[in-house]
Parts: C-alpha cells; sequence; structure tokens
C-alpha cells in the first residue's frame, strides 16, 4: 500500500531528506533513455522507408500513402 504522508526518516536525531526527482534526474533519462530510443526509432523508420520504396518500388511511405 501506497503511503501519501509518511513520517520522516530520522538517524540519530537527524531528518534525513525524502528522494525527490530533479532537473539533473531528468537531463540523464532524456540523454540516455530518450535520445537512443529515438535515434533506434529512426533507423528503423528509415530502413522500413527503403524497403518499402528503393526495394518494393512504391510511390509513397507512411500516412501519406493511406490518407489520399
Amino acid at each position: 500500500m501506497i503511503v501519501l504522508f509518511k513520517k520522516p526518516v530520522r538517524v540519530h536525531g537527524h531528518i534525513i531528506p525524502a528522494r525527490r526527482f530533479t532537473g539533473w534526474a531528468l537531463a540523464f533519462a532524456l540523454l540516455y533513455v530518450g535520445l537512443p530510443v529515438t535515434l533506434l526509432m529512426l533507423l528503423l523508420d528509415l530502413l522500413g522507408w527503403a524497403v518499402t520504396v528503393k526495394l518494393l518500388g512504391a510511390s509513397c511511405y507512411g500516412i501519406g500513402c493511406v490518407m489520399g
């Protein structure tokens, strides 16, 4: 069960600050998770485009083919 209002942790009478997200955590998450995932998806999209347009000879690729 998640407790919303926990008592602060004390060690030898000193209150230990709770964990929290920071700007650095966001920057590291974007750099080490967001950027590699984005680059991988870009490479897969380029591969799909190359197979569809160059190998199979389609005139278009993606949602534009479906819409019009």
